[in-house]
């Protein structure tokens, strides 16, 4: 879930890499350092954007939005955001200055569809607390998502000369975004994982030396920036969250741990007599002692086979049976929705990490292993004299 929503900021928002201006900059300074970036090895994509800020609104309503300007070719070139940001009414169409489309929030806030007129709200300033405004008129094309509501909010795409003409300087930036082979490979705490690895670390050095070259290339004007600094805030939460998760997940093997002791520890009290008699025929304390080890050890090995085939099954069709959940609320006359898409993304996406899985299985044996100990040891340490006296 984390690394679909992460996927979709550094696809589709942030870029792998990102130079922003720190004061204006002409169209012909940034075509050509787009041209000199783009002749870098290892740069796969690299496209011109201005950000802006500004209220647009419809005969039905009104919104603040964050202003996208780009070039209608982006999105034809880079085969991730086509993947990524799925149109859900209309067309992805920038063809025109006239043409403007909206993130699904937007166009629900406003209550418009294609084919409907917004009006966008721009100013200028001029100076000595002036400000002269600005009203541009658009034809809604499409309506998009990118399948996570937090990040397409307050979406609303124009074509790249159209909104350098309505965006004025001081409301607005310029962005060169770029992109490369490994963007994960770049140092960071979510998905790096240290040096470890010939190839893990070549990968690392290649998207290093890529940020590196991009960077050198870069006028004074302008700063640069990778994915995970660009929204560090958001990705240390993503980061604890994950945290979270595995404590959680330790956690509950260490309840299951006790459950399986306990169990065992039970099982010594109701079969004392036996262990008692086998004791005292002269049965040696290591078979006693393994019998009780091979116990936790087939629970855990059962448990964990169970467990692991279960939770692959589910979460293969996860989505359809929380579907098919949804469908049975709605059919009962509820209207709830498991996921909301404002905090999750509107599918969860599937990848099945068989690595880690075996690394779960066998920690889950481990732990079902260990916590038979102390039965076992408590079960050789019987004393049949006094137990047979007991009971005799």
């Amino acid at each position: 879930m984390i690394r679909g929503i992460v996927e979709r900021f550094v696809e589709l928002g942030s870029y792998h890499l990102q130079a922003i201006s720190r004061y204006p900059v002409t169209t012909d300074d940034i075509d050509a350092q787009v041209e000199q970036i783009r002749l870098l090895p290892g740069v796969t994509i690299v496209a011109a954007e201005r950000h802006g800020f500004a209220l647009l609104y419809s005969d039905t309503g009104r919104s603040g939005v964050t202003v996208r300007a780009l070039d209608e070719e982006f999105w034809h070139d880079d085969p991730a955001f086509a993947r990524m940001l799925s149109v859900s009414e209309g067309a992805l169409d920038l063809g025109a200055d006239d043409r403007i489309v909206l993130g699904v929030a937007v166009a629900q806030q406003l209550k418009v569809h294609p084919g409907d007129e917004v009006r966008l709200l721009t100013v200028r300033s001029l100076g000595e607390g002036r400000y002269l405004p600005r009203i541009s008129r658009f034809t809604v094309t499409g309506v998009v998502s990118t399948g996570y509501r937090d990040l397409d909010r307050l979406w609303t795409l124009v074509s790249l000369d159209r909104g350098r003409r309505v965006l004025s300087d001081d409301s607005s930036r310029e962005v060169i975004g770029v992109k490369i082979d490994d963007p994960f490979a770049l140092p960071n705490p979510l998905f790096h994982r240290g040096l470890r690895g010939v190839q893990r670390r070549a990968q690392t050095i290649e998207a290093l030396r890529v940020q590196h070259d991009v960077a050198s290339v870069l006028a004074p004007e302008w700063y640069l920036t990778d994915w995970y600094s660009a929204e560090r805030s958001r990705y240390v939460s993503f980061q604890t969250t994950g945290n979270l998760l595995v404590f959680i997940m330790i956690m509950i093997l260490v309840v299951a741990a006790i459950n399986i002791s306990s169990s065992l520890i039970m099982l010594v009290l109701e079969k004392e007599t036996e262990i008692a008699i086998l004791r005292a025929t002269g049965t040696p304390r290591r078979i006693i002692t393994g019998a009780f080890v091979w116990s936790g050890l087939i629970v855990g090995v059962a448990g964990a086979a169970i467990g692991a085939g279960a939770g692959i099954a589910i979460s293969v069709y996860v989505n359809a049976i929380l579907a098919g959940i949804e469908s049975a609320l709605s059919f009962f006359g509820g209207t709830t929705r498991l996921f909301n898409a404002d905090f999750y993304l509107e599918s969860i996406p599937v990848d099945i990490a068989f690595l880690p899985l075996a690394a779960s299985v066998m920690l889950a044996v481990g732990v079902a292993l260990v916590s038979s100990i102390i039965p076992a040891l408590r079960a050789s340490n019987v004393r049949p004299d006094r137990i047979l006296r007991r009971h005799g």
